[in-house]
């Protein structure tokens, strides 16, 4: 079962509804945080939550439930601007409890990256005793083709090769339990550095 989730983010103050995806109706008692840290909140009995302040820049919400697997999108927050997105989360059919996808290497919006190096991350989950897998998404920005890293991995970290110089690109994991999605990181970004032999 999904629950799709409408938010808005407005400055200094996210406002989202979250309602259930099978019947629509709204969801309450979802635990919301942020990163960079501001505060936390739990969605009322309309399925709504708001903060007070939060960074403007990109910001990652961490959404979790019981009986619901957590989930993480990032959101770019302006000033005296709206954003909408949708958040899902998914019904815990293998009480795997919440994943969080955390601390990436390259940091988000790194710059003068490498054109090899390696993806790193670090996962806290609620419980330990499930074996996960990762699977490492990575694409050019402005492109819809995406690569694969590694996949299946059993540690936190894959090789990345042959990137272009000067390019932004994009990158997310996947972490899986049994063949099953149960989380993924918010999308991060890196750029290349530019080529030394041509200067572009």
């Amino acid at each position: 079962m999904l629950c799709n989730t409408n938010s808005l983010i407005v400055p200094h103050a996210p406002q989202v509804r979250y309602n259930n995806g099978e019947d629509y109706t709204p969801l309450e008692g979802v635990l919301i945080t942020t990163s960079p840290a501001s505060s936390t909140a739990l969605t009322d009995a309309e399925g709504k939550f708001a903060f007070d302040k939060v960074f403007e820049g990109e910001v990652a919400i961490t959404a979790r439930k019981k009986d619901y697997l957590s989930n993480s999108v990032s959101v770019a927050v302006y000033e005296e601007e709206t954003t909408a997105l949708t958040f899902y989360l998914l019904k815990d059919e293998k009480d795997v409890g919440w994943v969080t996808i955390y601390d990436p290497v390259p940091g988000n919006g790194a710059v003068d990256q490498q054109t090899s190096f390696s993806f790193k991350w670090k996962v806290d989950q609620q419980n330990k005793g499930k074996e996960l897998d990762y699977t490492v998404y990575y694409f050019e920005s402005g492109s819809i083709v995406q690569q694969i890293a590694g996949e299946n991995l059993i540690v936190q970290e894959v090789v990345v090769d042959g990137l272009n110089y000067n390019t932004t690109y994009f990158w997310y994991v996947v972490a899986k339990h049994e063949g099953n999605i149960v989380a993924n990181s918010p999308t991060w970004s890196f750029k290349t550095k530019v080529s030394e032999e041509s200067g572009n």
